[in-house]
């Protein structure tokens, strides 16, 4: 009997034991869990300080007037040939006032040239239609009022590979500073759109 009982508590302390170490693994499956929630808060949040001090460094100046922004819009491509780049501006001849400075740089390696050409306008409802133009520099650069009434900036490129392309602005006059998303870039073997 003493065997019996001896082997009744074996059993239950090894039944606490289990217990025990159960009870142990949740305890440390929920520390983890939590340690590992706050590890993916803190990576969140250094990344949103992060993305927010970036996004700062694209604006040059205190947004006033005379402030660029950098990097609002980019282009790449590798394939060859003729083409035409059509720098969409986010307003309309009918609806819109706005006065705009877009800066386009980069490198038409197919041509082995530098992109480098600066156009600015006024996008004047009064007579809908984009009005006191300039634009200077490589590529033929031109501004115009698209068949959708949308203003557009054009360069143009006797080979387009490997050509690369960024735009910057500047707030001039009534206008504003754009944003990433704000230009749309076109490629078109069409001169206008």
């Amino acid at each position: 009997m003493a065997l019996e009982q001896d082997i009744a508590k074996l059993i239950e302390a090894s039944n606490d034991l289990t217990t025990v170490v159960d009870n142990k693994i949740v305890d440390i499956d929920a520390k983890v869990a939590s340690k590992s929630a706050e590890v993916d808060s803190l990576i969140t949040n250094t990344n949103n300080k992060v993305d927010s001090k970036l996004d700062q460094l694209a604006v040059i100046g205190n947004g006033g007037y005379g402030s660029r922004a950098i990097n609002v819009a980019n282009f790449f491509t590798n394939d060859s040939g003729v083409t035409n780049l059509h720098f969409k501006l986010p307003f309309n001849a009918a609806t819109d006032h706005a006065m705009f400075h877009l800066h386009i740089k980069g490198y038409a390696y197919g041509e082995g040239k530098v992109v480098d050409a600066t156009m600015v306008g006024y996008c004047y409802k009064a007579v809908e239609d984009v009005i006191n133009i300039d634009a200077v520099g490589t590529h033929a650069p031109h501004v115009y009022k698209g068949s959708d009434g949308h203003i557009y900036g054009r360069l143009s490129f006797s080979n387009q590979y490997y050509l690369t392309v960024s735009v910057d602005t500047m707030r001039v006059g009534n206008g504003r500073l754009y944003k990433h998303g704000d230009i749309e870039i076109i490629r078109s073997q069409q001169e206008t759109l």
